[in-house]
This record gives C-alpha cells, structure tokens and sequence, in this order.
C-alpha cells in the first residue's frame, strides 16, 4: 500500500501539560508565513527594522528556496540587513527558564558584530552577537559584554545550523547547543541577569538596538521555537535527530492506517489518531472523512475501524479545528484498497504424455513486483513454472503482501513440430548444415550416405549431386516429416590469358573465361590486385604496366560458386648503364658506396675511378660492388673524381660510358 502525505499548514504552537502546569511552545516554520502552527493558537512573528542610524533597504525581507541538509527544497525566510523578527513573548515563554531554538543558514554578516538575540526590547547593547576575531571571514559567538565563548572562528555562511540556546532558571546556566554539541556555557545567575526575558517584552532575533548601530547580519530561517522548558543534552539530541521532520512536519493532525496492505475490499481497517495533541483533545474539534467508507466503530478522536466495499486509492482526511481561535490543520493520507488480479495461460505437456507443461501467470494491479507460487509456501520472481498434467492452484504476492489465487488445470496435447531449412544451393565439393526447429527428441535422416550424422538433428549435409534428404522426428508417440533438397552446381573452371613479356606503358588485353559460365551477364568477375587495369570487373580488361605484375582472376557463377586463375606479366625492360654524380663516405651510413646504375646489364667488363692527376683509385668487374671513398686502405680527398665504365646488355651490345663524380665528406 502507498501513502502520500498532505500536509496543508506545516507551523506548530502546541502545549503540553506537565507537573509545574502548561507548557509554553511557540513554533515558526516560515512557509510563506510568520504564523505559528494550526490547530494552535500564538502570537505572529514581526519583522521589524533595526533600531539606530544604520541604513536598511525598504522591505525587511523574502521567502526564498532553498534546500536544507537533509535534502529538502522548501521555502525559508530571508530577513535583510538591517531587519529582524520580534517575537512578542506576550505568554512568557522567555523569562528566566527557557529554551530558544532556530535553524539557521548566516548568509551575510554585515559588518563585524550580527545581533542573535536581544533580551533588552532594544533598549541594550547586551545580548548575544556573531563576532569577528582579527578580521576573520567566519564568526565567533559573543556574549556581549561577557566576550567570546566557545570555538572561534567557527561558523560560515554556507551551513544550516540548529542553534539551541536554553537557560536554567534554577541554576541561572544559559546553555548554547550547536547542532547537538554543547558550544558554550554562561554562568547568568548574578545581578544583573542579562539574557533573562519578561512576560510581555519581545524578544528580538537578528535586530540591533540603537546603542551602536549596524550590527546586523543575514540568514535563512527555516525553523524558531520559543518555549518555557529547560532543555537538556537529551531533549538537545532528539531535536538534532529529527530536525528535518521537526523543522519541515507539522505532527499535530498525524494519524496511522493498518494494515497498510489493504489487499481487498471488505477488509476491516483501523484509523488512529497519532498527533500531538492529548487525549481528550476537548480544546479542538476533530471531522474526518474517510472517502465513501462504511464506518464500523469510532468517534471523535478515535480510533475508528472503516472499510471499503470497492478497490482503489482512497484519502483519508483529518481536519482539527482550535475551538479557541478557529485555527484549522488538514493532513491526508491515501490508502490503497488492493484490485490485484492475475491470469494464466497454459502451454499444454507435449506428445509423449508425461513431458512438463508451461503455465505462465500474468498480474494485474497492487503493487510490483509480484512473486508467484503453486503451494502459497515457496514463492519465485519467475512467473512460469514447469508442471505435469495434473489439477493445480497458483498463487500470485505483491510487494504489500498481497495474496490471490486461482485453481488452473494442466492438460495433454499433441503438438510436435518439424521445420528444416529451405531447398538451398552449394556448390560442388562444398557442404550445408541441415538445421532443424523441432521440440522432438529422435532424429533418423534418409539419403545417410553424405550426411555427417543421419541421427542427429542438424547435420552436416556433403552431396556429391543435387540430392533430396528426409528428416523423420519423433517425441512420444508423435512423429512428423520434413523435405529439403540440395542442388549442387558444378564447379567452375576458369581460363586465362598465358603469362607474357609486354612492352613497358604498353596496353596489353587480358581474357578470362569459364566453360561452365555460359553468360558472361550471369557471372562475376573480379581481377586483383586492380593495378594498372582500366576495368577490374570486367571479363577482358587491359593492363598498363611499368613493371612486372601478378593478377588473380575469380569468377563466380549465377549460383554462387567462384574459380580462380592466375597471369604473370612481366615488363620489357631498356638496358642502361650509368653512375651516381656525387657521395658521402662520412660514416653516417647514408650513400657511403659509390655503385654503378644498371638495367638490364649481363656483366662488366670494367668500372674505374681516376683523380685529377690520372692515378687510379679504384677498379672492379663485379655488379655488385662499388666504391667506399678509400684508396690504399685511406679515406680519398673530397673533390671531383673520374670514372669510366663498360658494360654488355642482355642483348649482347657493349656499352661504354664516363664522367665525373664528387666525393663529400
């Protein structure tokens, strides 16, 4: 069951009866208002100026949003500089035993001293003040003129504090809580008592008097309370722990409903008054309306006992009325009368009689998730279960606890099923796994020869010809056939023009072709790599060359199958024969060997290096060895340097050059 919590006024004043007599508590939660809590009845929170010379901006402040510690966003008071609260204090609640609590956020602290409080009606400089130490940007609590207490600085102007400032009438000790920790500790039992309060005289919160002026500061006020009691750590401690409730909440018109799973129409319910205000509450009128429920006992106060005679959200609605002043709270909460429902469907057991049936369960309504069972003991997330034919009841919970139930009959039924694939192409030499959907359990395939496993439900099928396989399946006594039949293609052969010597730039036509492609329109080819060819996909393309090249050629058929051949061609290359006109034998191992150029040279018949003075450096007959810049086994002189050289070609020719070369070092 869910609840929602409506509450319509969130500002207490309540009292409470204890052995000295009535307690005095005033309570401000600043919702767009300086009023204290219906049903109660209190005096208003005033904003007031700040007394003196000081400056202060023509309104005294806003209710702004902001979002408190615990994670609530909500309006808050934001006083001015300059501007505070009076609290008029005509019931005596701030006299010399009292407690005065506030949640706070400091966002500005004016100039160096920000009254607190002030105990004088303005008429003193004594009071409590937020405090600079030796310029700090965070502040210090000050009992003027006692001076600084407690740790300092401390307190910023980003921080939601729960201040606590409780006096002992007995003892004259004023106690200041931050949060829940115990700050600091004054001894006010001497004359002149100076934080005491009397029956009538406000009490002023973050006001200056006119004895120094401007000493003012700025919050958000999210929570005040004025009350006659003394509060001690513990009373401090409950606060602290619950001030997002106590600060937010309003509890005067809260009341319970149980079961909070109401799982169905009809069901008795109990409504019970849990406020805060005491038994027989004779000060305030209590009306609830209980949204079309048939009431069975209850009045007043109650508790009532209620029901629904139909399903679905129902508010429940408490209006508490003070008969003294006409102040009125609403709270509503909203019950849920359950219309869970479920449903079933059945996959019946199969063919063999004995085989499990699938019954699924579908839920409507209550609360998710749902959990289900067939025995109302064991229940499961999954909302199938796996049951033989028999008489069953199914059980379906929701998350509030929630119980129904329906009888369902799991029943036999013939429905096995066989499909294989559909007649499908290989080609020759190739294979294709006959997958099959089938709940069967037995598998025999006709045509076993080539097949991988004839009993197998999805074999590997290898047909040397266009062949037709027969699946035969069986569960229980159930059986059913399937046909597929295998055409295989025949494998493609192909022909391609003979490896040839071509002219280097030179086109040179290229053929592929197969016996079993009959037309061209129905194959593809595909030549590889596509360099130097003006037409990769074409049948015939032409290929320019500048150097040797290797082609592959696939062709593949209408009916999916591909050959391959290979062409080699190689370029005819010019014969040449020359040598480099400058090196570096430096040993950085860049052009450190001066080698002769060659194309198509067979052999030479010499290569010579001379100096400028006709000495000869260097000679060699070999192609592959050249000049390292050295003679006499030392590095030869940079300068310009002769060489000659001869060479025969592959055709025969001799050929002869010369010229010069420079060594760089």
């Amino acid at each position: 069951m869910k609840i929602r919590l409506l509450l319509l006024f969130l500002c207490a004043f309540f009292y409470l009866p204890d052995s000295f007599g009535q307690t005095v508590k005033h309570t401000y939660r600043f919702y767009n208002t300086f009023e204290v809590a219906a049903p109660e009845c209190g005096p208003l929170l005033t904003p007031v100026k700040a007394l003196g010379n000081c400056p202060a901006p023509a309104t005294d402040g806003a209710f702004v949003n902001d979002v408190l510690p615990c994670g609530v966003q909500r309006t808050v008071y934001q006083n001015n500089l300059n501007w505070g609260l009076m609290y008029p204090n005509t019931e005596g609640a701030i006299t010399d035993n009292y407690t005065i609590q506030m949640y706070i956020k400091p966002t500005n602290w004016g100039k160096t001293w920000a009254r607190i409080i002030d105990f004088s009606n303005g008429g003193s400089d004594q009071g409590i003040y937020f405090k600079d130490r030796n310029g700090s940007a965070d502040r210090c609590i000050d009992f003027y003129p006692y001076g600084i207490a407690g740790a300092c600085p401390f307190f910023n102007t980003n921080t939601y504090y729960l201040m606590t400032f409780t006096r002992n009438g007995q003892t004259g000790i004023m106690d200041v809580y931050v949060d829940n920790t115990l700050f600091a500790s004054y001894d006010d039992s001497q004359e002149p008592k100076r934080y005491v309060g009397k029956a009538g005289t406000p009490i002023y919160i973050f006001r200056d008097d006119q004895s120094v002026s401007c000493e003012s500061g700025q919050a958000n006020f999210g929570y005040l309370s004025f009350t006659d009691q003394y509060y001690t750590k513990t009373d401090v401690d409950r606060t602290f722990n619950e001030i997002c409730f106590t600060a937010n909440i309003n509890p005067n018109a809260d009341f319970s409903i149980a079961p909070q799973a109401i799982c169905k129409a009809d069901q008795n319910v109990e409504i019970k008054y849990t406020g805060t205000i005491q038994v027989p509450g004779s000060d305030y009128t209590f009306e609830w309306d209980f949204d079309g429920a048939q009431v069975i006992s209850g009045t007043g106060m109650g508790p009532f006992v209620v029901k629904w005679n139909d399903t679905g959200e129902k508010d429940v609605a408490l209006s508490i009325t003070n008969i003294k002043c006409g102040n009125k709270i609403v709270n509503i909460k909203q019950a849920t009368v359950s219309d869970l429902s479920l449903t079933t469907t059945l996959e019946p057991g199969t063919c063999d009689k004995t085989s499990e049936g699938t019954l699924t369960v579908t839920g409507k309504g209550g609360m998710m998730p749902y959990q289900y069972s067939i025995d109302s003991v064991n229940y499961q997330a999954d909302a199938s279960f796996k049951l033989f034919p028999a008489d069953y009841k199914v059980f379906m919970k929701d998350s509030d606890g929630c119980v129904v139930k329906e009888p369902v009959k799991v029943e036999f039924s013939s429905n096995i099923n066989v499909q294989t694939i559909a007649d499908t192409v290989i080609c020759a030499g190739g294979s294709v796994q006959l997958t099959t959907m089938s709940n069967a359990q037995n598998f025999a395939w006709e045509a076993q020869a080539s097949l991988d496993n004839p009993n197998a439900k999805d074999p590997i099928a290898s047909p040397l010809i266009t062949t037709q396989y027969v699946v035969n399946a069986s569960l229980g006594v159930c059986n059913l056939r399937d046909t597929v039949t295998i055409q295989v293609a025949p494998a493609i052969e192909v022909k391609a023009t003979q490896d040839a010597l071509i002219d280097i730039n030179v086109p040179y036509q290229l053929v592929a072709s197969s016996p079993q492609v009959m037309n061209l329109n129905d194959a593809i080819f595909t030549w590889s790599p596509p360099n130097g060819l003006n037409n990769p996909s074409s049948p015939s393309p032409i290929a320019t060359l500048q150097a040797d090249q290797s082609y592959t050629v696939e062709i593949t058929s209408g009916m999916g199958c591909t050959g391959k051949a290979t062409v080699n061609l190689r370029v005819r290359r010019r014969e040449n024969l020359t040598v480099p006109t400058a090196f570096t034998p430096n040993g950085d191992g860049r052009n450190e060997i001066l080698m002769p150029v060659i194309n198509d040279i067979t052999s030479l018949n010499f290569f010579k290096i001379y100096n400028r003075w006709g000495e000869l450096m260097f000679y060699t007959k070999d192609l592959d060895k050249g000049w390292d810049g050295t003679f006499d086994g030392k590095q030869a002189l940079s300068g310009t340097y002769v060489w000659m050289i001869e060479g025969i070609s592959n055709e025969g020719k001799v050929m002869r050059k010369n010229g010069s070369v420079m060594l760089i070092k």
